[in-house]
């Protein structure tokens, strides 16, 4: 299970080194009385059955191996750490899992060719052991369960994911019941045809586990289903002007992303730092089955800067600067390019009629537009600066008068 709440927030029954014991103890149980059983009564099906809990076993071991060794810190011999060591124990069991499988389709279709050639195959069925196989049903679909209660409060997608599981587990679980009943009245070929079909369920559940084991140790870029929204995030993130590179990779149930960024060249390299923090905070509340995220950055070639200006009037480059901030009628935007206008436009102030909390949405506003200063004649409240200082956008105090009085300015910095 992927750790994506924090342990103290957790009841002991909600933490995930208690949850994948449980589901351990349970899958360990069941697999040997399905299997204990099965080779009793002779029934393929329950057989099969008990190899198919021995999947969700893999899967547990694995994640327990994932929380005990997700403590452990990366050296220079595993920068990564020792994630991937699950993925070689789940890789050598899924192989035994695919040779389990086998053998039960082998031994389904020679049951099956030899129930119509005559020959039938008979299973012992007894009321003790229906009563078991009913308990053994009742035990999984508690866990179901217990499991989708969990999952609702920690909204985790693993979580939802292993339920989903169960409730398959549940189903194959009632489908040899089912034979049971079948094998009771005489009907015998049933058991046989249900091994076949839960081997399929089988070779389904051990090639997920191979190939994402094989994936992950080759060091394989993962297809993340939310990377166009986390493509979006960042490229939308203050003073980011281009993503260069982005790979996810799995080690062991960990996502980790590396990405390379291109970012605004006014930004000083004090703020790299916080830049860097600020963006992987929002990633991983954003993104909380990502585990750990790697930005490198560089600043643009060439530096193009896009400044916001209250204006009192549509004119043009003769606009005139709006004294009142938050109630300018307009807002100029304009690029300039070492000095050089390269483009400029007018938009009305949508917020100008608003009558509370005029000052932080035209603030939002001018923030999601991805400028990198503001012109203003007034001295902003504490609300618009500090919705600025976190979008990394420099405020400047200006007593010029019109739109072509903030351009000389930009031309005599650069």
């Amino acid at each position: 299970m992927l750790m994506e709440w924090t342990e103290k927030d957790l009841k002991i029954y909600e933490k995930p080194i208690f949850i994948n014991i449980v589901l351990l103890s349970i899958n360990l149980t069941l697999f040997i009385i399905k299997l204990l059983f099965g080779l009793i009564t002779n029934s393929l099906a329950l057989q099969a059955d008990a190899f198919d809990n021995l999947t969700d076993i893999v899967i547990v071991i694995a994640s327990l191996i994932g929380i005990i060794f997700v403590s452990k810190k990366p050296n220079e011999k595993f920068p990564y750490g020792y994630y991937r060591l699950e993925n070689i124990i789940s890789l050598v069991i899924s192989i035994f899992i695919f040779f389990t499988a086998y053998t039960i389709i082998q031994e389904s279709f020679s049951e099956i060719f030899r129930f119509f050639s005559g020959v039938i195959k008979p299973i012992f069925v007894s009321p003790f052991i229906f009563i078991v196989m009913v308990i053994s049903l009742s035990i999984s679909v508690a866990t179901t369960v217990y499991l989708k209660l969990i999952g609702r409060r920690s909204q985790s997608e693993i979580i939802e994911s292993e339920t989903s599981e169960k409730l398959l587990d549940n189903f194959i679980s009632s489908t040899v019941i089912i034979g049971f009943i079948s094998a009771y009245y005489g009907i015998f070929i049933l058991d046989s045809i249900f091994g076949l079909v839960i081997a399929l369920f089988i070779i389904k559940g051990g090639y997920d586990i191979f190939l994402t084991s094989t994936k992950t140790l080759l060091d394989a870029v993962i297809e993340f289903e939310k990377r166009t929204e986390l493509v979006d995030l960042i490229e939308n993130f203050p003073k980011v002007k281009n993503i260069d590179n982005i790979e996810i990779r799995a080690y062991g149930r960990y996502i980790f992303v590396e990405v390379d960024l291109k970012l605004s060249k006014d930004l000083t390299l004090s703020k790299i730092d916080l830049l860097k923090n600020k963006l992987s905070n929002k990633i991983k509340k954003n993104f909380p089955d990502i585990f750990k995220i790697v930005i490198t950055t560089r600043t643009q070639e060439e530096k193009t800067t896009k400044i916001a200006v209250p204006l009192e009037n549509n004119n043009g480059l003769n606009s005139k600067i709006y004294e009142k901030y938050g109630e300018a009628p307009y807002f100029g935007f304009l690029e300039v390019k070492e000095g050089e206008l390269s483009r400029f436009e007018v938009i009305v102030n949508k917020f100008v009629e608003r009558e509370k909390r005029k000052g932080i949405l035209v603030s939002d506003w001018l923030s999601s537009q991805n400028i990198d200063k503001v012109y203003t004649q007034m001295n902003l409240k504490r609300g618009p600066k500090l919705v600025f200082e976190n979008s990394f956008i420099e405020v400047v105090k200006t007593e010029t008068e019109e739109v072509r009085g903030i351009i000389k300015k930009e031309k005599e910095s650069s």
